[in-house]
């Protein structure tokens, strides 16, 4: 995943403690939420940590801690920034759903929160994670996070949200947040939501939409030319051997190449990987957690799913691609 994202070590952003994604809105729910203004959270810097790391940089003896504490300061600094700006123009380009949109700080949609108004529905951004301790009062698997999107009414605050969506992963880049990422996130998010409309849902998460539709497509999928990113080839796998077990043809692309068909809306159907769940479990005296991630390939011009059929329903515990799963690809009815 985009792991540690920085901000998980501030508490003036509020993360989701689950290790499952869950969204619990009815079909009902969703005319009402869409009939409301939209607020927009914008994240503030916590400048009481900024301070801390300033003050531990100061203190620090050594060049490569002084670089460290710098580094967190920076890279802390330009994510909020980063954020900030690519979900306003995210926002302005490819959600059309409310009626209006403002935008609030975090320190205004807390107070809009606490106030229980029911004028208004919120999206922001939080990063769901695994912290967990033993039964010893340690920590184990701290740094699994999933960068999430929350869209809900206000009046619900921020712990039983009404809907969420894990951002995919993506290779190249394990602590940046592009404005593709957000970009895509906002269209395939819209046609979640009409999907869950139009077939009455409840508590249904974008994992189950993927493994439902991508089922309901795998037809059309008709030996369509696939993309896949170079850094999710599996080391045992080739693109060749992949290629020779398929009935179409397999690409790989660059991330600024799969960046630039998502904001361009190019014909080209990529593999993408959505996660769903921190798994947790243990061996022996060992505790071990991993995120799972449900593939995908999705058409960035039409946002149309198709199946993964590599795998129990779809659900792996790495984002990479292997060569036996491209056999299963034709075998749509």
């Amino acid at each position: 995943m985009k792991i540690k994202l920085l901000l998980t070590a501030l508490l003036s952003i509020f993360f989701i403690q689950l290790n499952a994604q869950i969204s619990y809105a009815k079909a009902e729910d969703f005319p009402d939420m869409k009939g409301r203004t939209l607020v927009v959270e914008l994240l503030e810097l916590d400048e009481k940590q900024i301070a801390q790391w300033e003050k531990k940089r100061d203190k620090a003896k050594k060049a490569e801690k002084k670089d460290e504490f710098q580094h967190n300061i920076d890279s802390y600094t330009n994510f909020v920034t980063t954020y900030n700006e690519s979900i306003k123009k995210a926002i302005g380009e490819y959600w059309d759903v409310n009626p209006g949109v403002e935008y609030k700080t975090t320190s205004e949609v807390d107070q809009l929160m606490k106030d229980k108004s029911e004028d208004y529905t919120v999206l922001w951004y939080s990063e769901s994670d695994s912290n967990r301790r033993d039964d010893f009062g340690y920590k184990y698997f701290p740094y699994l996070t999933v960068p999430t999107i929350n869209y809900s009414r206000s009046e619900k605050g921020r712990r039983k949200t009404d809907y969420c969506y894990f951002l995919h992963f993506t290779h190249d880049r394990n602590d940046e947040l592009r404005y593709s990422d957000l970009a895509f996130a906002m269209r395939l998010m819209k046609d979640h939501m009409a999907y869950i409309e139009a077939n009455g849902k409840k508590k249904y998460t974008f994992h189950k939409y993927v493994l439902d539709t991508s089922e309901e497509n795998c037809k059309d999928l008709n030996a369509q030319p696939l993309f896949i990113q170079e850094g999710a080839v599996h080391k045992k796998a080739t693109l060749g051997g992949m290629d020779s077990k398929y009935s179409g043809s397999i690409s790989t692309l660059t991330d600024e190449e799969i960046e630039n068909a998502i904001l361009n809306k190019e014909d080209k159907t990529i593999g993408f990987f959505f996660p769903f769940r921190i798994a947790s479990g243990s061996i022996g005296p060992v505790s071990m957690g991993r995120i799972q991630y449900v593939r995908a390939f999705v058409n960035t011009s039409t946002g149309k799913i198709y199946t993964n059929r590599g795998g129990q329903a779809g659900q792996f515990y790495d984002a990479y691609f292997r060569e036996k799963e491209f056999g299963k690809y034709s075998e749509c009815d």
